[in-house]
């Protein structure tokens, strides 16, 4: 039960972080990695922002059929995934869209 919680709850904490921090993290990366365009850095972490809150919906049914959770818990993470999630994915792909141009 703890490793699901922290499974879901996880996931919903690194999409945020690159969801908001993701043009921080483009630079970053840039600077310290390989030295490539940031847009295509952005462009991937906006993309594993987006994958990630759109999976944890599924993770998290998948564990309450297989009772790994209890079911109240659900609405509580659909509640959290939309109230953080969908602004968190608009506004990172917001700024995308601003870096393509």
């Amino acid at each position: 039960m703890i490793k699901a919680n922290v499974l879901i709850i996880g996931s919903i904490i690194l999409a945020t972080i690159l969801g908001i921090f993701g043009q921080g993290i483009a630079y970053f990366l840039n600077e310290n990695i390989i030295e490539i365009h940031p847009i295509y850095y952005l462009t991937a972490l906006t993309m594993i922002s987006v994958f990630l809150y759109l999976v944890t919906p599924a993770l998290t049914y998948i564990a309450i059929k297989k009772q790994i959770i209890e079911k109240d818990r659900f609405g509580v993470y659909t509640l959290v995934i939309s109230t953080i999630g969908l602004p968190t994915s608009f506004w990172s792909l917001f700024v995308l869209a601003m870096w393509w141009g």
